[in-house]
């Protein structure tokens, strides 16, 4: 389209398939620039017909548009002319108390994302940013508000355990974990999985930790189980998946099964094991069965806000 501008034509695709494809392109782009050793990317506006325009004028005057706005962004790649600004009034942070399940104190919280309006559930709130190729933005929003929300609250003491994954990690600067708290990240076992990326995922992770911060296996049993990665990083915390600990409730062969693998877990964690999802007496007694000290879940309170100490 001009001397810096490329038209690529897709036919009978959705929002998916676009911000798929996009992808690729950067991709191949900043492999081209590695070779060449040249900072290369590009940014990429989108536009759908008949939603953003119905000739070729119209559309090629909304994906320009939308282009700027990608410019613009931390994304580098936008849909449409509307700019989704992301600031702190675009997303509330609530809280979910962890609880020390001996005594029956709060230890410490989980930090998690909702939709201000309260309209939207959590995976539609970073449902829609995908569509509109801001789901990093709004990841690195998260983070920070985070962190600043607990702060402002005055956690002093306590354990914030916070959603993230290696991609985020590595996009946002390497900072100091704040003075006070017990900044715990937590990471899916679904990630771990990716075996070709568990050298750079380690050492990743030893940088974090270097700065102050713990780590968490979350989400551990919804899948397949990663003892490979578990037993290189050594995480702080096990977080064992509420599928898993149903199962657990619904099967006592299973539950044998758990509670061994519980007892073979601690070696491989230095700070404790968490069951997520509790919600019911029942389900409590099997928690306590088999011998995970720490919980959390509906039955000891739902994610809210807080107010400050």
């Amino acid at each position: 389209m001009g001397g810096d501008e490329i038209a690529v034509l897709l036919i009978d695709t959705s929002r998916e398939g676009v911000l798929i494809t996009a992808e690729r392109i950067r991709s191949a782009v900043k492999k081209r620039g590695e070779e060449a050793q040249l900072p290369l990317d590009i940014s990429i506006g989108v536009a759908f017909y008949p939603e953003h325009g119905v000739t070729i004028d119209g559309l090629i005057s909304l994906a320009d548009r939308s282009l700027y706005i990608a410019k613009q962004g931390g994304d580098k790649i936008h849909i449409g002319a509307e700019e989704y600004l992301l600031d702190d009034r675009s997303i509330k942070v609530v809280f979910q108390p962890v609880v020390d399940l001996r005594s029956g104190r709060s230890i410490g919280y989980e930090a998690l994302t909702r939709d201000p309006q309260g309209k939207l559930t959590a995976p539609e709130l970073f449902q829609r940013y995908q569509a509109i190729g801001q789901l990093n933005e709004l990841k690195r929003l998260c983070f920070s508000s985070q962190l600043n929300e607990a702060q402002r609250l005055g956690l002093q003491g306590g354990r914030l355990f916070l959603n993230v994954d290696f991609h985020l990690l590595h996009q946002i600067e390497l900072m100091q974990k704040p003075e006070g708290i017990d900044v715990i990240l937590e990471i899916s076992e679904m990630e771990a999985l990716h075996s070709h990326h568990v050298e750079s995922y380690l050492a990743l992770a030893e940088k974090w930790r270097g700065q102050g911060f713990q780590l968490a296996i979350d989400d551990f049993g919804a899948g397949f189980v990663s003892f490979p990665f578990i037993a290189q990083l050594v995480p702080e915390y096990i977080k064992i998946d509420r599928s898993t600990l149903l199962q657990a409730v619904s099967s006592l062969k299973f539950r044998k099964f758990l509670k061994d693998l519980v007892f073979a877990l601690q070696n491989y964690t230095t700070r404790g094991i968490v069951a997520e999802g509790i919600e019911t007496e029942q389900e409590l007694a099997v928690v306590r069965e088999i011998e995970v000290d720490l919980g959390q879940g509906f039955l000891f309170g739902r994610p809210e806000p807080l107010m400050p100490a």
